[in-house]
């Protein structure tokens, strides 16, 4: 009964300080990965969906995982979902690992290091849901082994057998884990017991033999290694192990932790003890292995994919981006959508015109930037390409912020059954059935209304057929319509950013009249003053504002009169670090 009391003190213990930890961190730090793991899969309802995965080994668990991502696209419950799954994992793992001694239900350092690095390996893109869904599989099925012990050794032996089988189907590879793990409980039990202990052992090296012998590197790394939870053709960095190898640490170990834990006279110096030490293998280990890279891209990406601009520009004015390409290209993008793409370029950082539109590199993270940025230009025939070689890359069905630009981009082409095929899928999904069925209403031939969010501005340049890449493309379209404001910065502004002002020149002239100029970005004008050193005539043909000559003189006999170059950067910046002239003399435009 003593047992029992503290073992239900522990639980609950663990369940209120550890969930609050843990949705606390996800929330205020990780929010935005959770929703852009949702972002990552296309879940469906639906039976052939089902058979597909069930019907092959390790399908269970990524079938669970994926129905429960599918919600995360809530807010809060993906950091409570994950929070759950945890949590469950740490109950279980403590009723495995404790040995009926009542200091033993006060230890939960391997509980709670395992724990530390589940939610340090789901905070990488590299490792899958599954992997935290299949662990608990696994502890669960070792909790059942747990509880044979008294029972014969042929009886053992074949739950074992009956298990790992089991597993296999279910939660391919940790059947691989329960089979090193069920030895290690053998051993704890019973010690070598004439070699019987090592037999689950001697079983999943078998197994991993003839996995290895019949099928290919792939399959032996899918079915046997850890990385069946990790992204293909990656190598798991050693954090990825780390929950694994603790299992049967925890499992030899635990015992002897127990009798030195009965040294300790005060429970609650024996909690505060393993509570420092897992907090400071977190406040260690954590911002080093948390991916924190791509956290910036996921919240932006977020902005883009719900249509908060201002949300979207107010992170980056609040976190200057710098060298984040990808990044910089939603911030423009954001700027574009609000009509101040050339009146507020440089009151953001900038670094070539890479920021505009990203090289394509056959990566998810620019697919999804760059199908979004040209749609938005109206260049269809790209936005579905880059859409369609993003949608490859995924491992289910497709991307759901791709698939949806393939049916906008198809049925604007009245490629309609294309545009069908896309539908169908979305309309098998929790957050898209919705704006699937909305779109429906266009695959009749109806021509979109101009009014209609999803397509407006699009139609005027749809007489562009499928083409080949081609540099040039935006200038292209731009110059079909002359009167396009969006298409027009976007061209003038990337020659700025790449200081060409040749080009920039010959194109300012294209676009607006020598005779009377109307609406300029003052932007363009400090760039007419800079084409104007090497060709005077420029100041006859177009007229420049006063004021701006006036800055520009300032400007000029700011930067003659400092010599030492660290002092005239300095001098220049305070007045005129948002002028092209400061970018045109100081950005560096160069990507490594």
């Amino acid at each position: 009964m003593n047992n029992t009391k503290q073992l239900g003190k522990l639980a609950l213990l663990f369940i209120i300080i550890g969930g609050t930890i843990i949705i606390g961190l996800l929330q205020y730090r990780y929010a935005f990965h959770l929703l852009f793991l949702e972002q990552l899969q296309l879940f469906l309802f639906g039976k052939e969906y089902a058979i597909d995965l069930l019907s092959r080994p390790g399908g269970t668990i990524e079938y669970v995982s994926e129905y429960c991502i599918q919600f995360f696209s809530i807010l809060y419950v993906g950091s409570i979902c994950t929070t759950l799954f945890l949590l469950l994992i740490g109950f279980v793992l403590h009723r495995l690992l404790k040995n009926g001694k009542e200091k033993g239900n006060w230890l939960f350092i391997f509980e709670g290091s395992i724990l530390f690095f589940l939610l340090l390996n789901l905070l990488d893109m590299g490792f899958f849901f599954r992997g935290v869904v299949g662990y608990l599989f696994c502890v669960i099925a070792l909790l059942g082994y747990d509880r044979v012990q008294k029972y014969p050794s042929g009886i053992r032996f074949l739950y074992g057998l009956l298990s790992a089988l089991l597993l296999f189907w279910l939660a391919a590879p940790f059947q691989t884990l329960f089979l090193i793990v069920a030895s290690c409980i053998e051993f704890r039990e019973h010690g070598l017991n004439k070699g019987k202990s090592l037999l689950p052992l001697i079983l999943a090296g078998m197994v991993a033999y003839l996995v290895y012998i019949f099928g290919k590197n792939s399959t032996y790394r899918m079915y046997v290694a850890l990385d069946g939870v990790c992204s293909p053709g990656i190598i798991p960095g050693w954090t990825k192990y780390v929950a694994w190898l603790l299992l049967p640490v925890a499992i030899l170990f635990t015992p002897g932790l127990e009798r030195l834990a009965g040294i300790v006279k005060k429970n609650y110096i024996l909690v505060l003890g393993q509570g420092c030490l897992i907090l400071t293998v977190l406040i260690f280990l954590l911002p080093r292995y948390d991916d924190h890279d791509s956290l910036v891209f996921k919240q932006l990406h977020y902005y883009a994919s719900q249509e908060r601009w201002d949300d979207l520009l107010a992170y980056c004015r609040k976190h200057p981006l710098k060298d984040h390409v990808i990044c910089l290209n939603y911030q423009n993008l954001a700027l574009a959508e609000k009509g101040i793409l050339a009146d507020s370029l440089l009151f953001y950082p900038q670094k070539g015109k890479q920021g505009l539109l990203v090289p394509w590199d056959r990566t998810v993270y620019t697919a999804f930037v760059v199908q979004k940025v040209c749609y938005s230009y109206g260049d269809i025939a790209f936005a579905r390409k880059f859409a369609f070689e993003g949608n490859v890359c995924s491992s289910t069905f497709g991307f759901p912020e791709t698939m949806k630009t393939l049916v906008r981009t198809n049925i604007l082409q009245k490629q309609f059954r294309v545009a069908a095929k896309y539908i169908h899928y979305l309309q098998q999904t929790f957050s898209y059935k919705e704006w699937a069925d909305k779109q429906c209403r266009y695959l009749s031939g109806i021509d979109v209304p101009e009014d209609d969010p999803e397509y407006k501005g699009k139609h005027k340049f749809l007489e562009k057929k499928d083409h080949f890449a081609s540099p040039n493309e935006f200038r292209v379209l731009s110059a079909m319509d002359k009167n396009d404001k969006k298409l027009r910065d976007f061209v003038l502004c990337s020659f700025l950013l790449e200081k060409d002002m040749e080009n920039f020149l010959s194109w300012f002239g294209f676009y607006y009249n020598e005779a009377s100029l109307k609406d300029v970005p003052v932007i363009y004008y400090q760039a007419l003053l800079i084409c104007a050193s090497n060709i005077p005539e420029v100041l006859n043909r177009y007229r420049v504002p006063d004021f701006i000559k006036d800055e520009f003189e300032l400007y000029t006999l700011t930067y003659r009169r400092a010599k030492n170059p660290e002092d005239r950067r300095k001098w220049l910046s305070v007045r005129h670090a948002n002028s092209f002239w400061f970018y045109f003399h100081y950005a560096n435009v160069d990507y490594e």
